[in-house]
């Protein structure tokens, strides 16, 4: 509720002590286009996409070894098939159980990175708020309209990727 009330106290042309207040800054961000900017997302989408293709080759090994298996059966004489064939529904219903709990897995350590790297963008836009004297950044999805001049993203992508690199450069 007031969030609404500042933000319809800043957009509106009638007094109201916030938008005449002295020393007030404001800014706007665009989260998306920072997150997506963001050297760690694009290294750990780089590292979640390797890990993917290293299941999916797990996972085919296991399909195909479970092919071979179906074909294997019609070798077989009618006491012999039912027998492989229980053997290979619970192999098929393995496979199907660790295909899901390895999408599942990468799913979760996917959103988990996300979060983390959203708490940085959280902190670095509040830290180049506070250092550049801002007394309100807002999230550019929430605003209707915001001249140019109040655009912090690229300022805010630019401080966050420096930092990543001179962290990532010190663990060399």
């Amino acid at each position: 509720m007031l969030f609404v009330a500042l933000l319809v106290c800043l957009l509106s042309s009638v007094f109201c002590p916030l938008t005449h207040a002295e020393g007030l800054k404001l800014g706007y961000v665009n989260i998306l286009k920072v997150f997506d900017g963001y050297q760690r997302t694009a290294d750990s989408k780089q590292v979640l996409e390797q890990k993917g293709k290293q299941k999916q080759t797990e996972l085919e090994g296991d399909f195909n070894e479970l092919k071979k298996l179906r074909q294997s059966l019609e070798l077989l004489n009618d006491q012999a098939k039912e027998t492989k064939a229980r053997e290979i529904e619970e192999r098929s219903d393995e496979f199907k159980r660790l295909k899901t709990r390895s999408e599942r897995e990468l799913v979760r350590e996917q959103n988990q990175l996300a979060n983390q790297i959203l708490g940085e963008i959280d902190q670095a836009v509040a830290e180049y708020a506070k250092a550049n004297g801002f007394s309100v950044i807002l999230d550019d999805r929430s605003l209707l309209y915001g001249e140019d001049a109040y655009n912090v993203t690229d300022a805010v992508l630019k401080l966050l990727n420096q930092r990543y690199t001179a962290k990532a450069g010190s663990k060399r």
